[in-house]
């Protein structure tokens, strides 16, 4: 099976308040070679972040006090090159139609799988490459 690893110096954050979620998607991601940081809730992250230090930022829908798709409007305001993924169990119309308003580059529906996401994640970042330099690896 071929995979996509992270290019090196390739920054991740992952905000989901799932614990299960969140240390799977961490464990994963890390296999994969990339820097992960772990933020628990939108709030956690909110003055702790500069969001043009990150290749890829992952948020649940669902969070504590803010929903995914207000931290992700942060991140797009903060900086149009991050790639945003959004991650909700709500598939819908409505979900979609706020998420491309916020400028969300792609929604995984729970659940998913990893080959999903890496899909993902290579397609996202073979599309921004073109338009900056972030790119991912090729698969080994």
């Amino acid at each position: 099976m071929e995979t996509n690893q992270a290019s090196a110096g390739a920054r991740i954050a992952v905000i989901e308040d799932d614990v299960s979620l969140r240390e799977a998607l961490v464990l994963f991601l890390r296999v994969q070679g990339w820097s992960v940081d772990v933020f628990v809730s939108g709030e956690e992250s909110a003055g702790a972040v500069n969001w043009g230090d990150f290749t890829v930022v992952i948020c649940d829908f669902s969070l504590p006090r803010e929903d995914g798709l207000s931290v992700l409007r942060r991140v797009r305001e903060a900086s149009d090159a991050v790639i945003t993924v959004l991650i909700t169990p709500y598939p819908g119309g409505d979900i979609s139609v706020q998420a491309e308003s916020a400028g969300v580059d792609r929604i995984l529906y729970k659940p998913f799988s990893t080959m999903e996401l890496v899909e993902s994640l290579g397609g996202l970042a073979e599309n921004r490459s073109r338009r900056r330099s972030v790119t991912l690896a090729s698969p080994r």
